[in-house]
């Protein structure tokens, strides 16, 4: 779970954990805008180190071992 604490350090966000199982992690990920809480669904392979990110997994990250992003695949438009 180690680089999706780094990625939310990174990015200046707080982990809301909503499960757990062997092979996931998955919650919200909340971020301040504006003064406003803003929070996304994500769901995070304990493995693979993808971050699946939206309601249905609609963004996928890559991330390396200290929270990098090293490869995104963007929303379907």
């Amino acid at each position: 779970m180690g680089p999706l604490v780094y990625y939310c350090r990174w990015r200046g966000a707080r982990l809301r954990l909503r499960g757990r199982d062997a092979e996931a992690v998955w919650g919200q990920l909340v971020t301040a805008e504006a003064g406003q809480e803003r929070a996304e669904t994500f769901r995070f392979d304990l493995v693979s180190w993808q971050l699946w990110l939206g309601e249905s997994g609609e963004r996928r990250l890559q991330l390396d071992e200290m929270g990098v992003v090293t490869d995104e695949t963007p929303p379907a438009s």
